[in-house]
């Protein structure tokens, strides 16, 4: 075969070998946790081994190979119900799963680990052939190991017998949807599909974006038109009041003769006639309206169910990572000699592909506090009335626009001294400020960083993650973490992220002359409270919000910029955060409106208080606020600057490249107008060569489409100037013409021009795919 076909086919089969791992380590899970061996169960994995171990041959994949082929040496013989798939053996076969884990994962094998788990298939193949008086099956040479660069032994020592006795543990898994469903059918059948990457979806949801700011544009566009409708009616009314009063004035100098009374008649049909006129225009406004009523809303209802259907391509169930949640809670159970129990409740709720990869190791290092914190051993828990069997749980759920996780365990619950000692000695808080903490509030300090009650770091939960990345890592994801516990009875953390990573709804409020937003599933209550409704304790300004006091912050004082004069009624804005609540004071609140998000540059991702950009229908940049950024700085975190603000705004307005059309042709310019602002471009016009090199410095564009034989000045002289000039020479110009003469199309490319397109071969596609390659 070819590179390219080795290649291919390597790709494919690391993605069956992933498809096969995961089916292994599932089945194995729900075999090892039943009460009766399951014969089926056993014959899919004999099966999923035996054709995984063909496939690594097929592509020269020797360790793979090997651990396949003893695999299912070992589901054969528990087949026949010589061997019995005890705790222990188990985990001889996760390990082996493991190895080939690291295989497709590019991660090298150490040589001990990999000759140890060798043997110990070897050697439990071999015991159980000799219980049987069975010949023993061959054995696979390292020779036929070759292919994989991983390095193998030659000679694998003799290992002591190994240990068949199970230990006094166990580890269940209870599936989240019935396991007799899941061992029956175990490859459902299912429509054709085709594998596309994350990347060329992420795509797809960057343009369809696009496609709802040009909504919005649009809409935006028709509010302006029924503003026009209501001045022409306007003048309609006017227009019946002046000629009531002319025909009451008729009548009185019906008699008159003379040259001003001609004149006055004369301008009154003049009048008269542009009436008519308007009074047609006004008919072809109503009749323009509904139909741009209707087209904006065909075009709402299909660019939301475009968004709907590629955001739908991006959505896994929950369940993709139980598998990964269950080995490790069955690992640590028996590392740890604790009985753990694990539930998992709504696993097949789907979520962004994004954030559940994201998500993948909080609620692995969660789960393992759990474990090694959270539930006690069986005789601590039977000591104090509990069952010895610990539980943990999973639940995962959508309400409304969020998805909210919670993990939680029945174990002793958080050291509540601990922690409040720790964050003494580190510095957090002082004594006098941690006698007034609610429980709430001393739960929240684990999220600071460096607080961990553990009197040693474990090679369990000691993996480098705390709960501050936790923490961040939610909200990077504008999500929000809390934490509720009862001493003895167990601990609660509870996730929130937004269902939609893309589309956000957001309060719209106004500070120190800047617009922002606010996500609104973080605003617990919008008012407005005269100040002699506020109150002061210990220094702070405060109100009271069903029966909650809650303090008030300056959120002008926050971002570091003067706030407008305050009204008689001041508007405040309430966030919340777990059990925090603060109200912070705005100079105005607007409407709530659906965003589509915009990245950030690097140099603005980490700046505070600001989660992302995005654009409003009229064009103009919007800042969205990190509401749990702006709690934490309401307890006196540094202040953003209004410069910051200004060059994340900037960093936005970047991303929407500018482009000025030339071209006399109406018809063209529209067409190609609309198919740029449709794109998410910013678009300028100009009627020919010489106006667009006139607004050129005005405009500063990103690139320049233009027409080649025009008035005045032709696309060719407007290349050949705009490459002439030492401040606009970077500037792309891509000619578009009916010109298709291969002389015609090398005057064009000598004039300078970076691209030339045939207008008898445009395809909008084609346009946006050259404007993308040159700018």
């Amino acid at each position: 075969m070819t590179d390219p076909q080795d290649n291919e086919l390597l790709n494919i089969f690391w993605v069956e070998v992933g498809d096969y791992l995961q089916k292994l380590n599932s089945l194995l899970l729900q075999t090892e946790a039943a009460s009766t061996a399951n014969p089926e169960a056993i014959r899919e994995m004999n099966r999923f081994a035996h054709s995984m171990k063909g496939a690594a041959r097929a592509v020269g994949i020797g360790v793979i190979e090997t651990l396949s082929h003893y695999m299912e040496d070992i589901f054969g013989a528990a087949l026949k119900s010589h061997l019995e798939l005890t705790p222990t053996t188990c985990d001889l076969l996760y390990d082996s799963l493991d190895l080939i884990q690291n295989v497709v994962n590019g991660v090298d094998n150490s040589t001990d680990q990999l000759a140890s788990t060798i043997a110990r298939l070897e050697q439990t193949i071999a015991s159980d052939a000799a219980a049987n008086n069975e010949t023993q099956p061959v054995k696979i040479t390292t020779n036929s190991m070759a292919a994989v660069e991983t390095p193998i032994v030659k000679d694998i020592p003799q290992l002591p017998p190994v240990d068949k006795t199970p230990r006094k543990t166990t580890a269940t898994v209870t599936p989240s949807h019935p396991s007799d469903e899941m061992m029956t059918v175990l490859l459902p059948a299912s429509e054709e599909s085709v594998r596309v990457p994350v990347s060329r979806m992420d795509r797809l949801m960057g343009e369809v974006s696009e496609l709802l700011v040009a909504r919005m544009h649009s809409e935006e566009r028709a509010r302006e038109f029924h503003r026009l409708q209501k001045l022409n009616q306007r003048w309609q009314r006017e227009w019946r009041s002046v000629r009531t009063s002319y025909i009451r004035l008729a009548r009185r100098m019906q008699h008159e003769q003379g040259e001003m009374w001609e004149e006055v008649v004369t301008l009154f049909h003049f009048l008269e006639e542009n009436q008519r006129y308007l009074q047609e225009t006004q008919r072809q406004l109503a009749h323009l309206s509904r139909e741009l009523t209707q087209y904006n809303a065909s075009l709402t209802m299909l660019t939301e169910q475009l968004q709907d259907d590629i955001s739908g391509m991006r959505l896994v169930p929950f369940d993709t990572l139980v598998n990964s949640f269950q080995r490790l809670i069955r690992d640590l159970a028996r590392d740890m000699t604790k009985e753990v129990h694990l539930t998992v409740d709504g696993a097949m709720v789907e979520m962004d592909k994004t954030a559940l990869d994201a998500l993948k190791e909080p609620i692995m290092h969660l789960l393992r506090n759990s474990v090694d914190h959270g539930i006690e051993t069986p005789q601590e828990r039977e000591q104090s009335g509990k069952l010895a069997l610990g539980s943990v749980q999973i639940s995962v759920e959508q309400r409304g626009k969020e998805i909210v996780i919670r993990v939680s365990d029945d174990g002793r619950g958080l050291n509540t001294s601990g922690i409040l000692r720790k964050a003494e000695q580190l510095g957090i808080i002082s004594s006098q400020v941690a006698a007034d903490l609610s429980p709430e509030e001393v739960y929240n300090l684990i999220f600071h960083p460096g607080l961990s009650t553990a009197a040693e770091l474990t090679s369990i939960s000691g993996r480098g993650m705390g709960m501050d990345i936790v923490r961040i890592r939610v909200e990077s994801l504008r999500g929000r973490v809390s934490v509720q516990s009862i001493a003895g009875r167990g601990t609660t953390f509870t996730m929130r992220l937004p269902l939609s990573l893309t589309r956000l709804s957001c309060i719209l409020l106004q500070v120190g002359g800047q617009d922002f937003a606010v996500p609104s599933v973080s605003v617990w209550r919008m008012l407005k409270l005269k100040r002699e409704q506020w109150f002061t304790a210990e220094g702070r300004d405060m109100v009271i919000i069903e029966n909650r006091p809650i303090p008030v912050i300056s959120l002008a004082g926050i971002l570091g910029t003067a706030p407008a004069p305050e009204p008689e009624e001041i508007p405040l804005m309430v966030l919340a955060s777990g059990e925090k609540y603060i109200a912070f004071q705005v100079d105005d609140l607007y409407s709530e409106q659906e965003l589509v998000l915009k990245p950030l540059g690097p140099e603005i991702t980490n700046a505070p208080y600001i989660s992302g950009g995005a654009l409003l229908g009229t064009g103009d940049v919007i800042i969205v606020l990190d509401p749990n950024d702006l709690i934490r700085g309401a307890s006196g975190q540094p202040r953003i600057s209004m410069r910051r603000i200004e060059a994340t705004k900037e960093v936005i307005e970047e991303k929407r490249l500018r482009v000025l059309i030339a071209d006399d042709s109406i018809t063209t310019r529209t067409l190609e107008k609309h198919i740029l602002e449709t794109a998410g471009y910013e678009v300028h016009v100009a009627v020919d060569g010489l106006e667009a090199w006139e607004r050129l410095r005005e405009i500063n564009p990103d690139v320049v489409i233009s027409d080649v034989e025009m008035p005045r000045m032709t696309g060719l002289e407007l290349a050949a100037r705009i490459k002439g000039d030492e401040q606009t020479r970077r500037i792309p110009v891509v000619l578009l013409t009916s010109l298709s003469k291969p002389q015609q199309q090398e005057a064009g490319l000598k004039a300078g021009a970076d691209a030339y397109l045939v207008k008898s071969r445009f395809e909008q596609g084609e346009l946006l795919r050259v404007i993308r390659s040159v700018v």
